[in-house]
């Protein structure tokens, strides 16, 4: 069977370079689609206050996120009438890791909901099945088993740091609109 996956590790890492440079492109390029559909890894939700009449722009919503430190600045933008995106800066010099997700956020004016939902990257998600693919191809001896658990431990841990970015652009959002309720 190891055979047969080294024939095909040629296509499979051409299919994951095509996964890396799409999906940079259609991040790069904010495109709404790709910000506002996909696998929901990270969601919350919360009403506004009842005497909120406007929502804050990107750029001031971008100004109030705590200062990144070593981590790359989280940057947001208007997709929609009520909808943004907003994701780490690409190409940051830094602390650095592969983002597991991309952010979205849609304010619905005629509830005062707000939700703010974090959609899975591809190519973590690629990445990850082909490692498994490859991983399960293999004869495996007792002692295999740490390479599993290592990728998922390493996706744990950039999950919670991006859970924990993540709530900071909801505390950004909740300090400038008010907030009634948390839910979610």
């Amino acid at each position: 069977m190891i055979e047969y996956f080294w024939q095909l590790f040629p296509f499979f890492f051409a299919c994951l370079l095509a996964v890396l440079l799409v999906e940079t492109f259609l991040s790069g390029r904010w495109t709404p689609i790709y910000f506002s559909k996909g696998i929901s890894i990270y969601h919350r939700y919360f009403t506004v206050s009842p005497g909120f009449q406007r929502f804050p722009t990107a750029e001031l919503i971008e100004t109030t996120l705590p200062d990144s430190g070593w981590h790359a600045p989280i940057l947001v933008r208007q997709i929609g009438e009520h909808q943004f995106a907003f994701r780490e800066k690409m190409l940051h010099f830094g602390m650095a890791y592969t983002p597991l997700m991309h952010g979205y956020i849609k304010y619905d004016p005629y509830s005062g909901q707000i939700e703010i939902r974090g959609n899975a990257n591809w190519f973590p998600v690629c990445f990850s099945f082909y490692f498994l693919l490859f991983f399960l191809t293999m004869p495996l001896n007792a002692s295999d088993i740490i390479f599993p658990l290592f990728l998922l431990g390493l996706l744990g841990f950039i999950y919670i740091k991006q859970k924990k970015r993540f709530r900071q652009v909801e505390e950004a959002i909740q300090t400038l609109c008010g907030k009634e309720s948390t839910n979610g």
